[in-house]
């Protein structure tokens, strides 16, 4: 047993040893660089404007096997064919292969979605492109 003892002595010694040296090296000398300063050189230069109320709408689409609907916070200030862009990613569709309708009017990209008087709740349906008008 007196032998076992000895080892785990030994082993003690030397991992007391590395922390003390692992200690000294940090403490050297105090950094005076403001914690901060890094935080400001990764800001985005631009700053997205959000134009618009926010408002939540419903997406649905009959496009494909089932029908399938999500929900999305949305700013009236949009364009069309952005927002067609995030539903497409959303739905895994090409945004060639359908159009958005509201009210039962086909939506045109260029146009903001505050064009259609879109309320908080209301649904935008996906209708494919052959069909739509």
């Amino acid at each position: 047993m007196g032998f076992e003892e000895d080892n785990n002595e030994e082993f003690d010694e030397e991992f007391d040893e590395d922390l003390d040296e692992n200690l000294e090296e940090e403490l050297d000398e105090p950094s005076t660089k403001s914690p901060t300063e890094d935080f400001t050189v990764k800001t985005p230069d631009d700053k997205i404007s959000h134009e618009g109320k926010k408002i939540s709408v419903y997406f649905l689409s009959t496009i494909g096997p089932g029908e399938k609907k999500q929900k999305l916070l949305v700013y009236t200030g949009n364009l069309v064919r952005d927002i067609k862009e995030t539903v497409a990613n959303l739905f895994a569709l090409d945004p060639a292969d359908f159009h958005l309708s509201s009210g039962g009017v086909t939506m045109d990209e260029g146009n903001q979605l505050s064009d259609y008087n879109l309320s908080d709740g209301d649904d935008i349906l996906l209708i494919p492109a052959s069909v739509a008008g």
